[in-house]
């Protein structure tokens, strides 16, 4: 592994820990507003290599579980997820850059993108999904808070 791939990866540093995820999902046509309550958990693959996030959430009555992996793809001078849960299978291409002096984390899909900025202590962590339409175009989908417990 070289020390570029290796410092890319080190830039994932900013997620590792466990975090209390709160917020709203945007009320939609025929879909009220659906409180969300979650645990997300992002630790070190064995080696470094990548990160696993664990997605135990509560998203109305809805019970969703999953997992995703989390690395970094040369090819792409970017980062790569894929993920696999009760609500169906994603995969991400995402970013970990400083934007305006702060610290955002985007991820997207065909169908659905995130963006959020870490406060500058690091511990929590806010965005904004959207999902895209049938037309298209993208749409708020939830807002979301992250705060790191440990």
């Amino acid at each position: 592994m070289t020390a570029a791939y290796r410092s890319e990866l080190r830039r994932l540093e900013a997620l590792v820990g466990t975090w209390r995820t709160e917020g709203w999902t945007r009320e939609a046509p025929g879909a009220p507003a659906m409180r969300i309550d979650a645990v997300d958990t992002y630790e070190w693959l064995p080696g470094g290599f990548g990160l696993l996030h664990i997605v135990d959430a509560k998203v109305g009555d809805e019970r969703v579980e999953g997992a995703e992996i989390i690395g970094y793809d040369p090819a792409l001078a970017n980062f790569r997820t894929q993920y696999f849960g009760s609500d169906g299978p994603s995969a991400y291409e995402a970013s970990l850059e400083e934007e305006d002096g702060a610290l955002v984390w985007r991820m997207q899909s065909e169908s659905d993108r995130f963006a959020g900025t870490f406060a500058d202590d690091g511990d929590t962590l806010e965005g904004r999904w959207e999902a895209r339409g049938e037309d298209a175009t993208w749409r708020p989908w939830m807002d979301i808070a992250l705060t790191r417990q440990a």
